[in-house]
Formats: structure tokens, C-alpha cells, sequence
């Protein structure tokens, strides 16, 4: 008997995210239970909708792990992340503007640069390194399935190839298998993890047409700035036309090595790569009213919600209206007609209005709290200090991204919030009979106490503890980085001039954390106190060593590989820049240094000495 999903919009955010997990783990399995489009369109979107900064949005989405028999866990050398989408030629543009100017500050010249596109495999996605085939799994940790290779799945280009994915051919599906499996993915996924081969499973391993391919020997298109800002749609369709394997976009990379290593990754994705996904499919319907829901952060933003409309399989009923100014600025009222956008894993958007309704309405109270409200450039902006919508979007937000609790959902956090118990340290002072005064049962009382000492025990990483807090313009990838230089403890006293030297942090930035975190000082020390179990990514070196504070640049070709000498320079309590300023008191060069570096350099008092002479200084 089929399974009864409930509406997305019928589901609390518990639920949601509960249901997504179990979604991911089926189409990881190969047995989905709803289609791809209904799954991002429908059920992923709601949760965009409801909580854009959600960790589940924000993370390499977690695999199932679909083997039937238990399998042994490898962590990837480096994170095996996930790739940023764009979908249109103007998200493409913004990609390369980006790179463009991260490209200026190493001094090189955007004629120069060189990107490289490949067709984006539709399989299930995998690293060979050292002898092993393992799955992506969260990012870190994946599943060994070399089992398989035994078993007759093909590497393309031998071994030890490094990222890419296990598909079939077109060819051999369409013909055998099309009428049996809704998609090559599933087919694929399903054989991977099972002990016991089906028969068209046996065929196709035998008929050698199951295959690991790295996206290294993948057939691709090299092209300049210029090419790829006024012809990415040619230049995709030409890569994923002369594939043979099932294609749902194409994958474009910076090919410079400098300037990937600078512009750097986050938690989910590589800067320095994007991926043009198949553009969404676009329709007409007309607006029957407009929801305000308040967010974290206390911006009011508005959903349309429209006449329902089917888009490639998925039947669409609400539509982000972006914020209060794009309402007002487009005039979007009810019964406006007008133009959406279904595109890969957001929300379906508003793209014009055709015909107008009745004039726009932006609410001036808050819809949570009924605090004035008002106008912050394009955004409507809750006034109110105790807006409860704005406090349970804050508590939610810490449990969520601390990840080692349970049960403070969405109904927990109302109840909490209903009693006055808003702070962080006063929730964590609750016992189980303050907690059975709230109306919870006893054994669900225990349960709550019990999961907040779990999380103030189990180990943590630091950066998730501070991101759990909700710092404006601080979330993990950041507090990652920050961590790495500063201790956590320090953080109070941290200046915009301190923060800017870290990489990744430019000025706005700079000056608004500072700001944010004294703000939030009191709850963060408060919390401090009570014993969490934090363990540092990268701890910081308190230790005597000539380079000691100093602020050192590393650039050009050196013998050993620049990322591990930033790192020993790091422990060896150095300030590592990505490029030199008038701060920098070392530039250590390797070979194919451009003069005009040296020179900056030079004409900045900044010393410059080669790697022989580095490694001399620091006694290696």
C-alpha cells in the first residue's frame, strides 16, 4: 500500500525536516517516494520559505545509508562538497564577477583567466582515492563501496581518479531498462547498496555499462572571461549534448590554482565552481492573497499565494514575493496575473507582473507580535523586542545548528516561549518539574533535561556552537574561519581591523560582527559557563616562534604545498594572508612570481625572502 504523505504546507517544520531526511534517504536508495520536482519544489521549497538559513538547506544533504548490510565508514581526505547552482545567464554573470575580482586583487588580469565546462552527471556521486570507492555521505564521512568494483563496475580511466559519479549509459537504459525504473539514478543507487544482485542488475554489471566516471575524463569546453559571460547557453548545450550518461546541467570551473585556493570553499560548496543547472520551466497564475511571515532576523517577507499551477510534475500554490520593496515596487496585489519561475531547489519566483489586481497592501505591524513595523531599504522589518515569532526563530535556529539535541522543535520551543523561558541560560536551568509545570509529561520532562545535558556533553565543534547564535553575517563557514584565528573566549574584544586580515571577511562585514557579537556577549558567556564540551577545528598556536604575530603572504609555486605551509604558519602563530597590504611583514615567494608583486611588496617596507630562506627562518 502506497505511503500518505500530508501537504507540505499541513506539516510543522519538525515534521518537514523529518520527512525531507526520510525523502533524501529513499531517492538516495533508489526507491524515491515522490518525485525530484515535488521533493524541490514542493516540500524543499516550503522549508526555504519557512527558515532560508535552515542547516538542512545549508549542508551537504546527509546520504542514507543504503547498503543492507553494515559497511565500513572512510573520511575523505578533503571534504567532498556539493556545488553551488545558478540557472540563468545573469547567475552566471554574478559567478564570474565574482571570480573577476578576486582575480584583480592577485593582480591578474580577467583576459587571462580560463574556466572550464563539464556536463553535470545525473548518477549517484563517489571519490576513488587509495584503492577505495566511497559515496559522498555528509561531505566527511562516506560509505566504501568497492565491494562493487569486484562485482564488475567499470572506472573510466583507472584507478585512484578521484570525484565523480557512478551512472549508466543512455543508450543501455532507454533500450533495456526504461520500462522496468522511472530514472537511471535510482536503477544505479539501488544496485550499489544491495547484497544481492537483481537480475537486470547481474546483466548490466556484466554488460559492463555501469561505471564510475571521474569528472576528470569528461570531454569539456575551455573558454575565456568574455565567452563565458555572452555564451554559457551554447557553450552547455554543446558539453551535455555529446555526453552519453544522463545530464542535469554542466559544471563550470575556474581553471587558475591560485586563484581557487583564494577564493576557497564553504561548508557546502567550492567558490570557484558553480553549476548551470537546465533552466526551470516558467508559467502564468494569478495571486489570491499574500502571507507575511516573520522571520529570525525580524524581516517580514511575503508569500504569494497563487491559483494552483503544475510545473513539470509538481503543483505549485505559493511563490516567494522576494520582500516588502519587490511588493511594492511591482504593485502585487490580489488578482494580479502574474509570470513564475519553477528553478532547481528554491522556491518558485515571481518573475513580472502581466496584469494588476487591486493595489498592494504592506502590513505596518508585525503579523507574529503586532509590533509596528517598518520600512529598512526593501525590507519590512519587525520593531518589536519581543517579537515572539523572531524568539522561537532564534531558539530554533540554535538547536538546529548545534546538532547534537533533540526534541526542542517547533512545539517544544512554543511551549517555552508561551512561558517566558526566550533566553538560552534559562532554558538550560530548567528541570523536569518546571518542565511538567509547562504542561509536558513526566517521562517527556525527563526526556528534555536529559537531551540538554546530552548537548553540553557530547563533544561540539566551537565554530557550531558560535554559529548556533544566529550572528548577523556570522553563520558556520565563518565562524569556522574566525575560530581558527581567535579564540572564542576572546571574541568580546574582537575589532573590524582584526577581523578584515582573516581571508573571506571584507569591510561591511568587518564592522556589523563586532557590533552583533557584543550584542549577543552576555547570552554567549552566560552559556560558556555552563560546560559545553567544544573542541576546536584548528586550534590556535600559543607557542614562541620568530614568525609570532607576524602577517606573512605565501605566493607562487612552492616545493611543499602552499595550503600545509599556511597551516604550519598558523600553528606557529603567524597572521597568513591571501595577499600582501600594508600590514604584511612577509612575503615568502616560490617560482613564477609575478614582478609586480614583489615590487607592491618592496615599496611597502613588506620583506620578501624565497621558501628556502622561509623554512631557515622557522628552523624546518
Amino acid at each position: 500500500m502506497s505511503q500518505v504523505i500530508k501537504p507540505a504546507t499541513e506539516m510543522t517544520t519538525g515534521e518537514l525536516v523529518a520527512f525531507l531526511t526520510t525523502a533524501n534517504e529513499a531517492y538516495r536508495s533508489g526507491q524515491p517516494l515522490i518525485t525530484d520536482a515535488t521533493y524541490d519544489q514542493v516540500y524543499l521549497a516550503e522549508l526555504r520559505l519557512r527558515e532560508a538559513d535552515h542547516p538542512f538547506l545549508n549542508t551537504v544533504e546527509p546520504e542514507a545509508d543504503n547498503t543492507e548490510s553494515p559497511v565500513k565508514k572512510v573520511r575523505h581526505a578533503t571534504p567532498m562538497l556539493s556545488t553551488d547552482k545558478a540557472y540563468t545567464q545573469e547567475e552566471v554573470t554574478a559567478f564570474v564577477t565574482r571570480v573577476v575580482k578576486f582575480a584583480n586583487k592577485l593582480g591578474i588580469d580577467e583576459s587571462a583567466l580560463q574556466f572550464r565546462i563539464t556536463p553535470k552527471l545525473d548518477g549517484m556521486a563517489a571519490n576513488y582515492r587509495d584503492g577505495l570507492l566511497v559515496t559522498r555521505g555528509n561531505g566527511l564521512l562516506g560509505n566504501d563501496i568497492s565491494r562493487n568494483l569486484a562485482r564488475g563496475l567499470v572506472t573510466v580511466g583507472g584507478e585512484n581518479t578521484g570525484v565523480g559519479e557512478i551512472v549508466i549509459s543512455n543508450a543501455y537504459f532507454n533500450e533495456n531498462l526504461s520500462d522496468q525504473f522511472s530514472h537511471p539514478r535510482n536503477f544505479v543507487t539501488g544496485l550499489i547498496g544491495a547484497d544481492t544482485l537483481s537480475k537486470e542488475a547481474v546483466e548490466a554489471m556484466q554488460d559492463k555499462v555501469i561505471r564510475f566516471v571521474p569528472y576528470s575524463q569528461l570531454n569539456f569546453e575551455q573558454c575565456d572571461t568574455e565567452a563565458l559571460r555572452n555564451n554559457v547557453e551554447a557553450l552547455c548545450a554543446k558539453v551535455e549534448k555529446d555526453c552519453e550518461y544522463p545530464v542535469d546541467g554542466s559544471v563550470i570551473d575556474v581553471l587558475n590554482p591560485e586563484l581557487r585556493e583564494v577564493m576557497g570553499s564553504t561548508n557546502h560548496h567550492h567558490n570557484w565552481q558553480i553549476a548551470k543547472k537546465l533552466k526551470g520551466e516558467t508559467a502564468l497564475t494569478t495571486v489570491e492573497g499574500i502571507t507575511w511571515q516573520t522571520g529570525r532576523t525580524g524581516r517580514i517577507t511575503p508569500v504569494l499565494n497563487v491559483k494552483t499551477i503544475n510545473l513539470s510534475g509538481a503543483d505549485i500554490s505559493n511563490v516567494t514575493g522576494h520582500n516588502a520593496g519587490n511588493i511594492k515596487n511591482l504593485n502585487v496585489g490580489i488578482g494580479a496575473e502574474i509570470e513564475i519561475v519553477r528553478s532547481g531547489e528554491v522556491i518558485p519566483k515571481l518573475l513580472a507582473v502581466i496584469r494588476e489586481g487591486e493595489d498592494a497592501v504592506i502590513p505596518e505591524k508585525c503579523p507574529a507580535c503586532d509590533a509596528p513595523a517598518a520600512m529598512e531599504r526593501d525590507f519590512l522589518v519587525c520593531q518589536g523586542d519581543a517579537c515572539v515569532a523572531q524568539l522561537e526563530a532564534r531558539l530554533l535556529h540554535f538547536f538546529s545548528v548545534l546538532g547534537n539535541v533533540d526534541l526542542f522543535g517547533p512545539r517544544t520551543i512554543a511551549v517555552l516561549v508561551e512561558n517566558n523561558i526566550c533566553e538560552l541560560p534559562l532554558i538550560y536551568q530548567q528541570q523536569a518539574a518546571d518542565f511538567e509545570r509547562m504542561g509536558f509529561g513526566a517521562k517527556q520532562a525527563s526526556n528534555l533535561v536529559a537531551q540538554l545535558e546530552r548537548s553540553r556533553s557530547e563533544a561540539v565543534e566551537d565554530w557550531r556552537f558560535l554559529a548556533a547564535f544566529g550572528i548577523d553575517h556570522l553563520g558556520r563557514g565563518d565562524s569556522r574561519k574566525l575560530l581558527r584565528v581567535h579564540k572564542l573566549e576572546t571574541l568580546h574584544s574582537l575589532t573590524s581591523e582584526q577581523l578584515i586580515e582573516i581571508p573571506g571577511f571584507g569591510e561591511i562585514t568587518a564592522d556589523a560582527i563586532p557590533r552583533s557579537i557584543e550584542q549577543r556577549w552576555p547570552v554567549i558567556e552566560a552559556m560558556l559557563k555552563l560546560g559545553f564540551k567544544l573542541i576546536s577545528d584548528e586550534p590556535v598556536a600559543a607557542i614562541d616562534s620568530p614568525i609570532s604575530g607576524k602577517y606573512i603572504v605565501f605566493t607562487g609555486s612552492m616545493q611543499r604545498p602552499r595550503p600545509e605551509m599556511q597551516e604550519q604558519a598558523r600553528q606557529l602563530g603567524a597572521n597568513v594572508q591571501t595577499s600582501v597590504n600594508k600590514k604584511t611583514e612577509i612575503l615568502v615567494i616560490g617560482e613564477k612570481v609575478g614582478a609586480k608583486k614583489i615590487e607592491k611588496a618592496e615599496a611597502l617596507g613588506t620583506q620578501v625572502m624565497t621558501e628556502a630562506d622561509y623554512l631557515a627562518l622557522i628552523g624546518n
